[in-house]
């Protein structure tokens, strides 16, 4: 009778929405089914760490969403992926929150809206100058050998030499 009773700790935040995403991305090409399957693991994580990194846990999913299409995209260009695919997608994810939490938390708000940039410094990069570089990043890394794109996009992600040079 009543509300079913929670366990010490689990209170409205605990409870972790259904996870859902699309079969195909913006272009039409389908989701792979292993990244799929992959995602569903990693929901609940992924879940509480935006919820605890950007305080916005309905956002979860559309990063999910969007790092799974870039993955799904990754590994029909490079089959080898697959080898350790959870911690591609995790480091992935973690990265996209990250450049997330950085676009989001530019300026404090405080005062009035046309105030704020002449009274109070940015506390993080601007993200104008951040899309600018990637935008260029992107230019230039599309014109190295094959191999070199390849390091780099492990070493992007955090990989060390060691576990590049194994690769």
């Amino acid at each position: 009778m009543g509300e079913p009773q929670r366990g010490k700790g689990e209170g409205v935040s605990e409870r972790i929405p259904e996870f859902w995403i699309r079969p195909h991305d913006k272009r039409g090409r389908p989701l792979d089914p292993r990244v799929y399957t992959a995602s569903l693991h990693l929901w609940p994580w992924a879940y509480r760490h935006v919820e605890i990194e950007l305080h916005d846990g309905a956002r979860a999913a559309e990063l999910l969403e969007e790092v799974a299409m870039e993955v799904s995209a990754r590994l029909r260009a490079e089959p080898e992926v697959e080898r350790n695919l959870s911690g591609y997608l995790i480091t992935a994810f973690h990265h996209c929150v990250r450049a997330q939490l950085l676009r989001d938390s530019r300026l404090a708000y405080e005062g009035l809206l046309f105030e704020l940039e002449e009274n109070h410094r940015p506390r993080a990069p601007d993200w104008i100058a951040a899309m600018e570089t990637k935008l260029a990043l992107d230019f230039l890394v599309s014109y190295l050998p094959h191999q070199t794109k390849h390091m780099l996009n492990f070493r992007t992600l955090g990989f060390s030499w060691k576990e590049t040079a194994r690769f």
